[in-house]
């Protein structure tokens, strides 16, 4: 996986980023047009169309955002609306779409040798091709490690203020025009600490629905919140002291009857994951073990329910742009900043680094 060291302003960062990692932009421009195709029957000039729609939201929460955009299309020879389709890529033809990837945890200091916060990150094996890690260095906002797709400049990291975030998709067939997941991804990975964090996403202001779960080690301590978010309204779980979870499903009865079952898009899969993730963290605090990275490591490597397994491959005679596979694992220590990033499945990863701040 690339590695991209940006600094700057928004937009030099953002133009670093696209003349960097120029190939894997392209293809995750050339990626999703393809998915958006199979999956929604659309035409890349109108997921563009719909991109636009955000435009004026994205503007009133950070115009930064808009900046950094510009700059990658600058840097990697595309349109600004290309990139601003990606960022919107979960609102754009993907909420209708039956979810079926990503398993997440928190494990606080109690029941761990420190707070961690991990997931694998389970999507379409054509995507693969355009992972990159980025350290960003911000003039007015916290310095992030993160793991993102080519163009898109917000997904799954950390920041140097010990604050992390992982992604869960939730699909209902239902939207608004507000801050596309990922610039919400991003909008956390901004904050200080973890009240500034849940202030940015709460009252509706994301345009999809997903699961943000966030974690936060600093000199008061460590603590994990849990957020489905949904058009129609949110959800919370916080622990300081044990674990949380989550797959892609929502578990809370009160938000599925705001949205309505009938718009709820879930696959079985997402349960299997779920009960089995819980199990193996309670069989290991049942066997009075303290919780490591290898630990974590052996259970996003599990293959129970395989094909339907935490630990996700390449099934037969499916495409790559269709069979949903584990293209990274991600294990954040938030105590000692680090980020452990194991690239293609954890049983057997075709790259480790580890990644921290200076």
């Amino acid at each position: 996986m690339k590695a991209l060291y940006l600094s700057g302003t928004a937009f030099d960062i953002g133009k670093q980023h696209g003349t960097q990692a120029k190939e894997e932009v392209h293809h995750s421009l050339d990626s999703y047009e393809r998915l958006f195709w199979y999956e929604a029957n659309m035409k890349w000039k109108h997921a563009i169309e719909l991109g636009k729609l955000h435009l004026d939201y994205i503007e009133k929460t950070n115009i930064a955002l808009l900046d950094e955009m510009e700059g990658i299309a600058k840097g990697a020879s595309v349109s600004f609306h290309d990139i601003l389709a990606l960022n919107a890529r979960s609102e754009i033809a993907l909420t209708n779409n039956k979810s079926d990837g990503c398993t997440s945890v928190a494990l606080m200091p109690t029941i761990a040798e420190s707070a961690f916060l991990g997931q694998t990150w389970d999507w379409r094996a054509s995507q693969s091709k355009s992972l990159i890690f980025t350290n960003i260095k911000q003039n007015d906002a916290p310095e992030i490690n993160m793991v993102t797709e080519g163009g898109i400049i917000g997904k799954i990291g950390l920041n140097a203020y010990g604050l992390g975030v992982c992604l869960n998709a939730l699909r209902a067939n239902m939207k608004s025009n507000k801050l596309p997941v990922h610039l919400g991804l991003r909008e956390i990975l901004n904050s200080i600490d973890l009240n500034e964090a849940l202030e940015k996403i709460r009252d509706q202001k994301i345009a999809s629905s997903a699961n943000f779960l966030i974690a936060q080690c600093d000199k008061s301590g460590a603590k994990a919140t849990n957020v489905e978010i949904s058009p129609v309204g949110e959800d919370r779980k916080t622990t300081r002291d044990n674990f949380l979870y989550h797959t892609n499903h929502f578990c809370s009865a009160r938000l599925v009857d705001q949205i309505g079952k009938e718009k709820l898009n879930t696959t079985e899969n997402t349960f299997y994951r779920a009960s089995r993730i819980k199990k193996l963290i309670n069989n290991t605090i049942n066997d009075k073990k303290i919780i490591t990275t290898d630990i974590i490591r052996q259970w996003f490597s599990d293959h129970e329910h395989y094909p339907n397994s935490i630990c996700r491959h390449m099934e037969e005679d499916s495409s790559e742009y269709t069979s949903t596979v584990t293209a990274f694992s991600i294990i954040m220590d938030l105590n000692k900043h680090n980020l452990y990033l194991m690239e293609g499945q954890a049983c057997n990863p075709s790259e480790i680094a580890n990644f921290h701040f200076n």
